[in-house]
């Protein structure tokens, strides 16, 4: 077998070019357009047949024919529609988007460079891959585009295990967590618009103020962990969306509000919805309103959950290509990823690499104009894929707790509670 770090560290020049390429050039979910171009003409280069999934993304396949075990390796392609910051947290940028109100402010320039690195080490070395390797590169992650057409590729491909990265700016650069169990939350999501009865700023006693009936809405609802919920189970919630009124001394008829919850586990996701309903009821009554919910609501078990046998073996490969000191445990993050509907068709793991260097800047949230990935991570990350992969093509793992959703991907999305 071929020295996997060495290997890959030779690649850490076309790792830091395609990475910057795909920075420079960031295009939105739907609209990767040169995005998907790329990726294929890369792919093509390295003998790897592809094909372009409409409504999906990509897929790849590296076997030589021989028999073995299955694994499918994921990245995601699309930028999201923001202004890049010249500057990071500390310092000036090295690279920016050429490209107007667009940018990379979640590392899936990253991981597509790093999938594609692990690509053509695997396709170079394919006489000692024993087994079949699966490539997934997915559009429009950020806005759900191609998330259900990607999980049909998974249930076509019946892969023994799936493997994906989300660079992380909560761990420190180059530490990786590969912990088992739920990982990231479901996404309860909702709008809904409360209506009362219109009037004028001089007279509120003869209208039925909506602001004052969400206010108290918002109240309980900001109440649920604390009172109604497991103080044990991950949970959080918040509205980002308030829509009312035209004026100053017009007190509006209704008031729209949109938000989410995010859970890690089914049931409080039933608790929080059911909970909120009834809030809603009471509330409304109580200051002679009436509500619609105009979408969402619903619970959803749509988390990201890792195997806990393949977590577990998912270990031993970083400890081995990397060393123990790369390991670190890190509690769930509450943002919510397509990737939790593919672990639901095949066990694998949804591994996070650190990219947090205050000296570099590097610390920035997710989806915040100041958001820069640590570059000299993505090594170790294609590395750990590549040795991943090779460990699960020879690995015997116990899926016994395992079974695959009866449900398909588009009833998944209708009704995220039969997840």
């Amino acid at each position: 077998m071929f020295d996997i770090l060495a290997t890959v560290k030779k690649e850490e020049a076309y790792i830091l070019e395609r990475y910057t390429d795909f920075h420079l050039h960031p295009e939105v979910g739907g609209k990767e357009e040169r995005t998907v171009k790329v990726v294929m003409e890369e792919l093509k280069k390295f003998g790897i047949p592809c094909e372009h999934r409409p409504n999906g993304g990509i897929i790849g396949w590296i076997n030589k024919g021989k028999p073995g075990k299955k694994v499918a390796l994921r990245a995601d392609l699309d930028a999201l529609p923001m202004a890049e910051d010249p500057n990071n947290l500390t310092c000036a940028r090295k690279i920016i988007s050429t490209t107007d109100k667009a940018m990379h402010a979640c590392g899936h320039d990253g991981h597509t460079a790093m999938l594609l690195a692990a690509a053509k080490v695997l396709s170079e070395h394919a006489d000692e891959v024993p087994g079949q390797v699966v490539l997934l590169f997915e559009q429009g992650e950020e806005m759900g585009y191609g998330g259900r057409g990607i999980a049909k590729m998974v249930i076509e491909e019946k892969p023994d295990t799936i493997w994906g990265i989300h660079l992380y700016n909560a761990l420190p650069s180059g530490k990786i967590s590969v912990d088992p169990g739920p990982r990231m939350a479901a996404g309860i999501f909702f709008e809904v618009e409360i209506k009362g009865k219109g009037g004028h700023g001089s007279r509120p006693d003869l209208s039925r103020n909506p602001l004052d009936c969400f206010i108290d809405v918002y109240s309980n609802l900001s109440s649920l962990k604390m009172n109604y919920l497991d103080p044990f189970i991950a949970t959080t919630f918040s509205v980002g969306k308030v829509n009312m009124g035209t004026a100053p001394n017009i007190i509006p008829e209704t008031i729209s509000f949109a938000g989410s919850f995010r859970v890690t586990d089914l049931e409080e996701s039933k608790k929080a919805a059911a909970r909120a309903r009834e809030i809603l009821d009471h509330c409304c009554a109580l200051h002679h309103c009436t509500y619609e919910i105009k979408s969402g609501l619903n619970p959803s078990g749509m988390v990201v959950y890792n195997h806990k046998g393949y977590a577990a073996l998912a270990e031993k490969s970083v400890k081995k290509v990397l060393g123990e000191e790369y390991l670190q445990t890190t509690t769930p993050w509450m943002a919510s990823e397509s990737m939790s509907m593919y672990l639901k068709y095949a066990p694998g793991v949804f591994a996070f690499v650190g990219i947090n260097n205050t000296e570099k800047g590097t610390g920035a949230a997710h989806h915040n104009p100041h958001f820069e990935v640590d570059e000299t991570v993505l090594v170790s990350g294609a590395a750990a894929t590549v040795q991943y992969t090779l460990d699960a093509l020879v690995t015997d793992v116990d899926t016994s707790d395992f079974t695959p959703n009866p449900y398909s991907p588009e009833e998944l999305n209708a009704k995220p509670w039969l997840a």
